[in-house]
């Protein structure tokens, strides 16, 4: 029981401590002219479905181009919508390299 324990809050911890890392910047979604409540959650299904299974990679680390292969290879893996697909890739290329 105790290692199950440990276990759930090493992830709680994990989470909690990541959102921070990935959080949606103002200023970018308003230059990018994408609605903020839209990046924020593509920001949240990020966090929440890719962090499931493996560490967030920064969005910064790809460019805008780059990043929807990346998420269209892991949709099935991830077994998200369509809909969640296109609001992750939102956020991901608010917050990609130039």
């Amino acid at each position: 029981m105790n290692t199950k324990r440990f276990i759930s809050m090493s992830v709680i911890i994990l989470f909690c401590c990541g959102a921070n890392l990935f959080a949606v910047k103002q200023n970018t979604t308003i230059k990018n002219k994408v609605p903020v409540d839209s990046i924020k959650t593509g920001n949240e299904l990020y966090m929440k479905n890719c962090a499931s299974c493996h560490k967030l990679i920064d969005p910064a680390k790809y460019t805008k181009v780059q990043w929807p292969d990346f998420v269209n290879k892991m949709q099935k893996r991830a077994k998200i919508t369509d809909a969640q697909k296109a609001l992750i890739i939102s956020y991901l290329a608010t917050e990609a390299k130039k």
